[in-house]
């Protein structure tokens, strides 16, 4: 029996230890917004995640990954529907040091709206900061109860493009346009290799408009998809 109870206790404690730490919610109350007619302008990047995020918002399970050495205790998260008729913003304090997976509580009150969007209709950007810092460092978004690395992707408004790249090192790739549905908010997508844990990785996305290249963005995803 006492080896029983040594166990149980074994195991209470890893589950605690394993569990993730929770972020404050600064936005108060939650900020979102539904608005069936809207005219949508804003950022080229519009999504760093990986495709189980999307899923996760209506679980409460969105979280973030190497936020320690960050140079802020401040997460601003944004998330834009494809048709540009959901969109939130909001701004989290994340505990000091935190080296391991980090939740961004999301209570949201239209779930019979965002639950009605597929997981490609969805993205979700997180960057360092206030919301008004205009930071080029993403989180990489993934979901608490991801157990297996999922496609890492970045969604983005071309802002008129016809062909859109991304590089990383010497590296370019081509990114897909989205040709199904209203596309308000972005209208490219671009699949990337998995990231190693606490790793900076520096991506420039690179648009043409037939041919003539438009200004490119340069931004660093930190993360882990490993």
């Amino acid at each position: 029996m006492r080896f029983v109870s040594l166990l149980l206790v074994f195991l209470s404690t890893t589950a605690i230890a394993q569990a993730p730490v929770s972020a404050e919610l600064i936005s108060d109350p939650f900020v979102e917004s539904y608005q069936p007619e809207v005219s949508v302008s804003g950022n080229v990047i519009v999504g760093v995640m990986t495709m189980a995020a999307a899923g996760a918002m209506l679980k409460d399970e969105i979280s973030v990954h190497s936020v320690a050495h960050a140079g802020s205790d401040e997460v601003c998260l944004r998330v834009a529907s494809r048709d540009g008729i959901y969109t939130s913003k909001n701004i989290y304090s994340v505990p000091g040091e935190t080296t391991g997976p980090v939740r961004l509580p999301y209570r949201s009150s239209l779930t019979d709206v965002v639950e009605k969007y597929g997981d490609d209709e969805i993205a979700i950007a997180a960057t360092v900061g206030n919301c008004d810092s205009g930071s080029a460092e993403y989180f990489l978004l993934s979901a608490t109860s991801e157990s297996a690395p999922s496609d890492l992707v970045i969604y983005l408004n071309s802002f008129g493009a016809t062909d859109v790249y991304y590089q990383v090192d010497s590296d370019i790739e081509d990114c897909e346009y989205i040709s199904e549905g209203r596309r308000t908010t972005y209208d490219f997508i671009c699949r990337l290799d998995s990231i190693a844990a606490g790793e900076a990785l520096p991506v420039t996305i690179i648009r043409e408009r037939f041919g003539r290249e438009q200004p490119s963005v340069e931004i660093t995803i930190v993360g882990s998809t490993e």
